[in-house]
């Protein structure tokens, strides 16, 4: 509206009050005003609307356009990227939400391997039996597993929601979907000092070769899933770590085989998971159904984790015990196994595994205070498992191994100790100390002599694996950061088994962006 309109509006209001004075003439001036004020207010926000959504086509003839349809949203975020990203919230559509980590950095190792595109770790951050030279080397996943997934949640009933995960990982330095197997087989027949990075693994280059499950939550009576789930030991050591998830500066990050005995069981296939809380406890399990493969002869055997704990005040704690028949390790064929057996085809050993997890932190002030302790027992398969067969991850498996431990059971135990510290909003500094040792196992003791050579480190000998590793993290933003660390590792005794060199240090520094 212009004056003239403001002006006649004035005088039409004064001729019809007739007796208006002039301290209703100032109140209405001063209204008047106001409603001026709050007009051109409005124009500019309806100006800047129009050209903002220009841009993504949701106006059309300055009337909201309406919303588009769910397949509609990429070509939305490819017309308006910068909008999609910067916004403070989650990739979210219709109770469906995008999100990923991707993680890169550059390392120098005093004895590693090269690195391997298929390898979920990328590079052998913790010392290996084929770690043989220095090296400069790309490094993906210093602070963790690149990945992308999707989760969802959806109210079904009062109080009840649908919900589903699907998550992937991958090297940010190959794009290609981790594959541990497939990092052994490129290995089949190399001999040690020529080989790659590789090693056996829960991610074998499925679709979601992290997780994928669906089902329903309640706040009140908790949370059941079912499909490819990561285990209770697996999510323990997520939280209880002072170096959460690292694969350059944590042997529990770096090393699955922490969980329940062997790598490939840090994830359950066609599992049954369910998670409460009953006030400050907490309660857990997790059931997998199925055999371990499709051979001639499978296991029979029940696979399971149950887990409670609390949380009071700053103090947190969770007990975890395990159980896995038919657990199997997959390694690479030997020069003379390549020869005689199909191509593209591992070895594998089989065993029962049982296991205690204990864990816990607590927090003062700046301070969060990290321990743990596992204990993993390692025996014979109660169901033998007969090679040639088809693992479930679709490997051919020719050379099987079902007596490792025919003598005397093998105990794995680990003890942890760490500390992280957030010097302000922006830095956090962890340190953290990781000791495994294992017993002698083997048919005779250890420690004995042969050719008047003291024996300590046959592979069924006792033997330690200690790491320490520490890192600082610069957080430009919630969603990005750089770090800087390292981590030092060393074996003896029967773990020093077969190994070219017994220890390494990895310095590695990096950037890792998660949305």
């Amino acid at each position: 509206m212009n004056s003239r309109v403001y002006g006649f509006v004035a005088f039409m209001v004064v001729a019809a009050s007739g007796d208006a004075n002039a301290d209703d003439l100032v109140v209405l001036k001063q209204q008047i005003a106001a409603t001026k004020q709050q007009n051109a207010q409005l124009i500019k926000r309806l100006e800047k609307l129009e050209k903002r959504q220009a841009v993504t086509g949701q106006v059309v003839s300055g009337q909201v356009a309406p919303q588009p349809a769910p397949d509609a949203f990429v070509g939305q975020v490819a017309k308006a990227p910068l909008e999609a990203l910067t916004s403070d919230g989650p990739l979210t559509w219709h109770g469906i939400t995008l999100f990923g980590v991707l993680d890169a950095g550059v390392a120098w190792q005093s004895h590693g391997a090269p690195l391997n595109g298929a390898y979920p770790q990328g590079l052998e951050y913790a010392i290996s039996k084929n770690s043989n030279r220095s090296m400069f080397s790309v490094a993906p996943g210093g602070m963790g597993y690149s990945g992308i997934g999707l989760k969802g949640q959806e109210e079904i009933l009062p109080g009840f929601a649908g919900v589903f995960g699907l998550n992937t990982n991958f090297s940010v330095a190959s794009g290609q979907l981790s594959n541990g197997p497939a990092s052994l087989v490129q290995n089949n027949g190399v001999p040690l000092a020529y080989q790659s990075a590789n090693g056996d693994s829960a991610r074998a280059g499925q679709a979601f070769n992290d997780y994928a499950y669906l089902g329903v939550s309640s706040a009140t009576y908790g949370v059941l899933t079912y499909g490819r789930q990561r285990t209770l030991t697996t999510d323990d050591r997520a939280v209880y770590d002072p170096i959460a998830g690292s694969l350059a500066f944590s042997l529990l990050g770096y090393s699955g085989s922490l969980s329940s005995g062997d790598t490939e069981n840090s994830r359950f296939d066609n599992s049954v998971k369910y998670l409460v809380h009953v006030g400050p406890a907490r309660f857990g399990a997790i059931y997998k159904f199925g055999q371990p493969g499709s051979g001639a002869n499978q296991t029979d055997g029940p696979t399971y984790q149950v887990s409670a704990g609390f949380d009071i005040q700053e103090l947190s704690f969770d007990a975890v015990y395990s159980h896995v028949s038919g657990a199997i390790t997959l390694s690479s064929l030997s020069a003379a196994q390549v020869l005689a057996q199909p191509a593209g085809s591992l070895a594998a050993t089989i065993s029962d595994n049982s296991a205690v997890l204990l864990s816990a932190k607590y927090s003062y002030g700046p301070f969060k205070f990290f321990g743990g302790y596992e204990n993993i027992n390692y025996s014979d398969p109660q169901d033998t498992i007969v090679a040639p067969y088809v693992d479930s991850n679709g490997y051919m498996v020719s050379v099987a191994t079902n007596n490792a431990y025919q003598y005397h059971d093998k105990i794995l135990q680990l003890l942890w100790a760490g500390v992280k510290y957030a010097y302000d909003s922006h830095l956090d500094l962890s340190v953290g100390y990781y000791h495994e040792w294992q017993n002698s196992y083997g048919k005779i003791a250890c420690n004995f002599s042969k050719n008047t050579t003291l024996v300590t480190n046959a592979a069924t000998c006792s033997g330690t694996e200690d790491a320490i590793g520490f890192v600082g993290e610069y957080h430009f933003t919630k969603k990005f950061e750089a770090y800087a660390g390292m981590m030092y590792s060393t074996v003896s005794g029967g773990m020093a088994n077969g190994f070219l060199y017994n220890n390494t240090v990895d310095p590695t520094v990096g950037l890792r962006y998660a949305f």
